[in-house]
């Protein structure tokens, strides 16, 4: 779902409204009834193909054109409404002044109702929490006020609770408390707390919606003549607003506990005591006997028998510990050697340990994940102690200049700032993201680089109470942008680029524009990222940040060739600047660099040209660790494919898999993806590519959104063990395949060919239909090629058991034309093993 749209049963009672108007339970009041069962998400969750292309053209449309869209809304382009409660209608919209997708919640109102449509907009105006959706903009447009706040892709917490685990469902409500906890901080009563007014996004995190009845808290010692108006939602509503008392926050705490507890009560879950008791406390009819405070609740909703357990055991031995803590404080420890200590304040071992411990309960990669993380995230501490003390003994002994120090220690401290981000990360992941943790764990700052002179010198500037906050900020923006979290990244880089603009922070700007528009492209707006890409190299240009300018360049020339876009000439003319300038910054620039300069020419068809720059890049990668390393082990896979000398190509490629496992495991899709490369296009033995892809296609299994890529490994191991004389083992693959993937023409066919009493009539028709799906196009890519090549040797198969032999010829001759010319250029095995296939049968009916 996608949010910010208020439920379908919110209600409010003007002040001289009788009690009694208030609707019974389940009565909805509003005039339109919610859109609930719309669901974009169904369009945009990543790794769905269909929803992906929808999606984009979609948006593509909205961006660059009319078609896709709704209408238009003063600036904003409107493409699509999400749902509608008593409130107003939330639409997607296009902002193209800040190149955002947004939510656009619209309420028509007349004039002199204005101010009260617009409390909405300033209680969340006063709102800053992780798990309140933000406000970006409000105003008013002819007849309506109009609120603009984060587009958040995922579900209402009903929808999302649906078969949860006790576990689960306490973590999502404790991220909602939380938000209600952040409100009442501020002085604000939410008054219409209820599960449809909560989402949990795709990024695992809960954001409380629709502010639209929330007021300032009351005195609770108002009296009942200055009754105010009931409001909410029934169900959830405390008895003191039904009945005009004060409104305080303890209203919100009943609301929460009674959603909770219906939350609890539809999964059929066993309570533990202590929670039972806890809502029981938070639903009471009189205020008086609930929480203290939202935060009371929460904290005794997270207290755990063991620990109360625990609690009591420390008091019998009360004394002694007291006797412990003098001797302590007559031997504290070094300063120098309370690293460690420092490290935990950003997130506890406890809360790791917790952490990872519920990674390994979600599914078999989470399993095999858990074990990765600890050993990266325990390496990463051990260097950041490390670092800490040899700082703050440096600082000790008076042997660095004092600038310097503080450059340090400022690193440090950004050290600890990315092990709270990646620790948050990891406690919200779900199954569907788990593989973006491995690269978040290894964005974070090497903490080597806070003792690097050099490293330090090129730092934005010299530390200062201002600037701080702003490189932590473009620290997590990395991150998240390195993690896939690319509407996040988008956001928080957004806010950088503000603050760095208002301060004058030259290289902060044109960082913070970099990971904007790299955001963008991962999320496929190529397009808006151009011109923020463009801003980003003529920032990072006058900032004399050159390693920041080459890098923006080549990512918008690699986002301008994937566009489609006319002028990628005359975007390539500046090579002649930009590649000198390289020269002078670090390899990693260089290496990005000749990178996309390949995959440029990769997709112009320029094959040497494409050879040469990945060359370049693989020679300027070859010292490079962590994160950019694994950033460029894509561009060394190009490189040997492109190699032409199939043994220099196999080492490349087992170079890239050792590096991508030790960066991110085995299993991770990254890894995954080299490996397939590997066991179909440089193993040369059909024998030993039989035994590697044995190994690999299983390992497909533990990730749900690889649903084409195991299709496609089980495929061609099918294929594989026919040309090996394994027929029974080359149906069971193919069997596997269909069972795998949503796109499996190809072995649906085979399947209806080689199974016992196989029908090749039937199986002539699947290959020809499939064939017809990818007719050829104009410049079409040699991969598009190589597919119908597939299909066409297929083809030629079930003709041949039909006894169509001239059929069969052409099919053969077809596919051997076909593949003829591709193979000059792609030397990978699978596509010669299809060509000699083609040759062998082809000469087979010659001599019948």
């Amino acid at each position: 779902m996608t949010a910010t749209t208020s439920g379908d049963e919110s209600m409010e009672a003007s002040s001289d409204e009788p009690a009694d108007s208030i609707p019974e339970p389940g009565e909805d009041s509003s005039d339109e009834p919610a859109d609930s069962a719309h669901d974009p998400m169904a369009k945009v969750r990543p790794g769905e193909a269909a929803g992906e292309l929808l999606a984009q053209a979609r948006m593509l449309g909205a961006l660059f054109g009319e078609q896709g869209t709704v209408g238009a809304f003063g600036r904003f382009r409107v493409l699509e409404r999400l749902g509608a409660g008593g409130m107003g209608v939330v639409y997607e919209a296009y902002d193209p002044d800040l190149a955002r997708g947004v939510a656009l919640k619209l309420v028509n109102v007349a004039a002199k109702d204005r101010e009260t449509a617009l409390d909405e907009a300033k209680a969340l105006a006063r709102l800053s929490h992780p798990n309140v959706v933000p406000l970006y903009d409000v105003g008013l447009e002819r007849d309506h006020v109009f609120m603009v706040m984060e587009l958040v892709r995922g579900k209402r917490l009903t929808e999302w609770s649906e078969g949860r685990t006790l576990r689960e469902l306490l973590s999502v409500y404790q991220q909602a408390g939380a938000a209600l906890a952040a409100a009442h901080d501020v002085g604000l009563v939410h008054r219409d707390f209820k599960p449809d007014n909560a989402i949990v996004g795709d990024d695992g995190r809960v954001r409380v919606v629709d502010f639209g009845l929330a007021c300032e808290a009351d005195d609770p010692a108002r009296t009942t003549s200055q009754r105010r108006g009931a409001a909410g939602t029934p169900r959830f509503m405390a008895p003191e607003i039904k009945a005009g008392s004060a409104v305080t926050p303890a209203a919100d705490q009943y609301s929460f506990s009674v959603a909770l507890a219906e939350a609890l009560e539809l999964a059929k879950l066993a309570l533990p005591r202590h929670i039972a008791a806890v809502i029981q406390r938070g639903r009471a009819a009189n205020p008086a006997d609930r929480f203290a405070s939202m935060r009371d609740l929460l904290r005794a909703l997270a207290r755990d028998r063991a620990r109360t357990w625990r609690r009591v055991a420390v008091g019998t031995v009360v004394a002694s510990l007291a006797a412990i803590a003098i001797f302590l404080r007559l031997n504290q420890p070094d300063e120098c050697e309370r690293g460690a200590d420092q490290l935990n304040s950003a997130w506890s071992r406890t809360a790791r340990s917790i952490a990872l411990d519920r990674i390994a309960t979600l599914g078999p990669y989470g399993q095999s994940l858990r074990s990765k993380l600890e050993g990266d995230l325990d390496a990463h501490a051990s260097h950041w102690v490390g670092e800490f003390r040899a700082q703050c003994l440096d600082r000790r002994r008076g042997t660095e200049a004092s600038p310097l120090l503080h450059r340090r220690k400022a690193c440090l401290e950004l050290g600890k700032a990315a092990l709270t981000t990646v620790g948050e990360l990891i406690s919200e992941a779900e199954p569907a993201n788990l593989a973006e943790l491995p690269r978040a764990v290894q964005s974070m700052p090497n903490p080597a680089s806070c003792s690097d002179p050099d490293v330090l010198a090129s730092g934005t500037a010299p530390p200062s109470p201002e600037l701080a906050p702003v490189q932590r900020q473009l620290t997590e923006a990395r991150i998240l942008v390195s993690a896939g979290r690319y509407e996040q990244a988008f956001a928080k880089a957004s806010m950088v680029v503000a603050k760095a603009r208002a301060l004058g922070y030259g290289s902060a700007l044109a960082e913070a524009l970099l990971v904007q528009g790299r955001a963008l492209v991962g999320m496929t707006y190529r397009k808006a990222a151009l011109p923020i890409l463009a801003e980003a190299t003529k920032v990072a240009l006058s900032s004399r940040a050159d390693a920041l300018a080459v890098e923006a360049w080549a990512r918008r020339v690699g986002a301008l060739a994937r566009s489609t876009e006319s002028d990628l000439d005359s975007a390539l003319a500046s090579i002649d600047i930009i590649e000198p300038l390289a020269q002078r910054t670090a390899p990693y620039a260089r290496a990005v660099l000749y990178n996309h300069l390949g995959n440029v020419e990769l997709i112009r068809d320029r094959m040497d040209k494409a050879r040469e720059y990945f060359a370049l890049a693989q020679a300027e990668s070859q010292n490079l660790t962590g994160l950019d390393a694994l950033e460029l082990d894509p561009g060394r896979a190009n490189s040997a494919l492109l190699s032409g000398d199939r043994v220099r190509a196999d080492q490349l490629l087992v170079g890239a898999i050792t590096d991508l496992t030790n960066g991110l495991g085995e299993d991770h899709p990254d890894t995954l993806s080299v490996r397939w490369l590997r066991g179909s296009a440089t193993i040369e033995d059909p024998r030993k590519a039989n035994e590697f892809l044995t190994r690999l296609c299983p390992a497909y299994e533990q990730h749900a959104g690889l649903v084409n890529q195991r299709g496609r490994c089980w495929t061609e191991l099918g294929l594989v063990r026919w040309d090996l004389g394994d027929h029974a083992g080359a149906l069971g693959a193919m069997e596997r395949a269909t069972q795998a993937s949503s796109d499996a023409s190809e072995a649906t066919a085979y399947v209806t060919l080689w199974r016992r009493q196989g029908d090749a009539h039937m199986a002539a028709q699947q290959f020809a239909a499939a064939i017809a799906a990818v007719p050829p196009k104009p410049n079409e890519g040699w991969l598009e090629r190589v597919s119908r090549a597939r299909l066409t040797l297929g083809l030629g198969r079930a003709r041949r058991e039909m006894g169509d032999l001239r059929g069969a010829s052409e099919a053969f001759e077809r596919t051997i034309a076909d593949l003829e010319p591709i193979v000059r250029d792609h030397h990978e095995t699978n596509i010669e093993r299809r060509l000699g296939s083609a040759r062998v049968e082809l000469a087979e009916l010659s001599r019948q």
